[in-house]
Order: structure tokens, then sequence, then C-alpha cells
């Protein structure tokens, strides 16, 4: 039996939403995605970057899964974290996820707006 729960297929997440002063879709996509360094320098949480910038690259990545979709409410935000953390697919409207993902990351740090979102 394989430890993975849908087997060989690849998990696809979405990463939902970004609010001021949150960079939560930079970091945890990049940690499952890995990065493109010289992209990455230039994300505006200057905390992000630093403290990625210290783990070795083999650290990155989960095996069997990948952030391959992102909505935030400003697109070019989405386009920003989508080129740095190496995801492939932004998103007009984060219901566009829906029969594209197999599960969301509501990456924002208010819960009161994660059903929403």
């Amino acid at each position: 039996m394989s430890v993975f729960p849908l087997g060989s297929k690849e998990i696809k997440l979405a990463m939902l939403g970004m609010v001021d002063g949150n960079g939560h879709p930079y970091s945890w996509s990049a940690i499952i995605n890995g990065y493109d360094h010289d992209t990455m320098k230039n994300c505006p949480f200057v905390g992000i970057p630093i403290y990625l910038f210290r783990e070795p690259e083999h650290s990155f990545g989960i095996p069997g899964v990948k952030v391959t979709h992102i909505h935030t409410q400003n697109r070019q935000e989405a386009e920003d974290v989508a080129k740095a953390s190496l995801i492939l697919n932004v998103l007009d409207r984060p219901e566009d996820a829906i029969g594209q993902v197999d599960a969301v990351v509501a990456a924002t740090d208010i819960g009161s707006e994660h059903v929403e979102r």
C-alpha cells in the first residue's frame, strides 16, 4: 500500500488568499514546490527570502505534492508568487480551482475568512 493517499497520482494544491503583512503564499508554496532563487530575492516580505536561503535546497519540496494553482485578491501579487514559487497556474477567481486541484490552502492568518476564501 502506498504511503500517499492518492497512490502514484500527484496531489495538486491551490494556494488561496493573501492579506497585508502576511506572505504565507510565498513561504508555503516555496516549502512545498521549491523556488526560483533570483525571483524570490524580490519577495516583498523581506524575512521570507532570509529564512528560505538559510535552508539547503534539498530540504524543499514534498514528494507527490505540488502547489499548481494560486489566487490572491491582487492578480499581480499572484503572478509574482507564482513565478517565485514555481506555480504554473494563476486563477482569476478562487472558484476556478474547483475540479483542477485535490485540496486548497487558505493561506491567510485571518481564520474567520477561510471558508469564504
